[in-house]
């Protein structure tokens, strides 16, 4: 796997063309999310370390529709769902490099008709650009056939550091969302319910003292421009290092890294387990198969943004 560092002043970002992995973020000299040194320990991960996760994100069942046409999708979490776009999906794929410069890189990746099955030829282009002391990551597709795409980036972070040793129970978070998903027996999006009142108001900031693994509906009216892009704030981390988090999806999932295994060893021999990093995972409502949406035609681009924000 072959390795491409973008920086600038406060911030350099190490990304791999395995996955379009960002294996790092260093923001004001702390080493943020969570990354292994070599492609076999990708290759094992269950933990989707940030990895591009596609061609669908989050979880489905099996057996979907586009029009008249079944697909079936294979079963990949426990033989129960169709996780993060299958077996081998977009985070185990080989990309290339199409541009890279001091402070940015674009990657593609041709996922083949059929491919997890999925219908149609899909070509997908992830740019990461730092612009001030942001990281922009922006999603570009097209296809020949109709397809799903919802597709995000699975980065880990601890705003106190991913070498720390600190638990990201330590961490307050906000999530500008006033409805939070209501789920299946197997975890799957069936609905969605006011967070008000309830354990997942996490519109004020809010100290974490528990494990989340929900997507939330984002509601929060800021907006902030990223070159010609206007995103919303979705979600703020306090720690060390600040995180902001803007996105043009209207859903997050905030994972609070309950299944990181205990005694992983990362890129720089640091130990980390459970709860030892979160996810901020833009993307679309989830289990949208099942609902005949997010569906990409022939005539239609896939396009989208998020951006993560570091301060101290």
């Amino acid at each position: 796997m072959e390795k491409i560092v973008i920086k600038n002043e406060n911030i350099s970002v190490t990304v791999l063309t395995l996955g379009a992995i960002v294996q790092k973020i260093n923001a004001f000299g702390t080493e943020l999310t969570a990354g292994y040194a070599t492609e076999q320990e990708y290759r094992s991960d269950t933990c989707y370390f940030g990895g591009i996760v596609g061609r669908t994100a989050n979880r489905c069942g099996d057996k979907h529709f586009i029009g008249e046409t079944e697909y079936t999708l294979p079963l990949n979490e426990k033989g129960k769902n169709h996780l993060h776009g299958g077996v081998e999906g977009f985070n185990l794929k080989r990309w290339s490099i199409e541009e890279k410069g001091e402070d940015f890189v674009t990657l593609s990746y041709l996922s083949p008709d059929g491919e997890e099955g999925y219908p149609g030829n899909l070509s997908v282009f992830v740019t990461y650009k730092l612009i001030g002391d942001s990281l922009v990551v922006s999603y570009k597709a097209n296809t020949d056939k109709p397809t799903w795409v919802n597709l995000t980036n699975h980065s880990y972070f601890n705003p106190f550091g991913i070498n720390s040793g600190a638990r990201i129970g330590g961490a307050s978070v906000q999530i500008f969302a006033d409805r939070v998903s209501v789920y299946d027996e197997n975890m799957r999006v069936v609905g969605s319910t006011s967070v008000e009142g309830s354990e997942f108001d996490l519109r004020e900031k809010y100290l974490l003292t528990r494990f989340f693994d929900h997507n939330f509906y984002l509601s929060g009216d800021e907006y902030e421009s990223f070159g010609e892009r206007s995103l919303r704030l979705a979600a703020r981390v306090w720690g060390s290092v600040n995180i902001e988090c803007f996105t043009d999806m209207p859903c997050i999932q905030l994972y609070c890294g309950e299944f990181i295994p205990e005694n992983t060893v990362i890129f720089d021999g640091s130990v980390i387990g459970s709860g030892s990093a979160l996810c901020l995972e833009t993307q679309k409502e989830p289990n949208l198969q099942a609902r005949g949406e997010g569906v990409l035609t022939p005539d239609g681009v896939y396009e989208s943004a998020t951006a993560y924000r570091f301060s101290r």
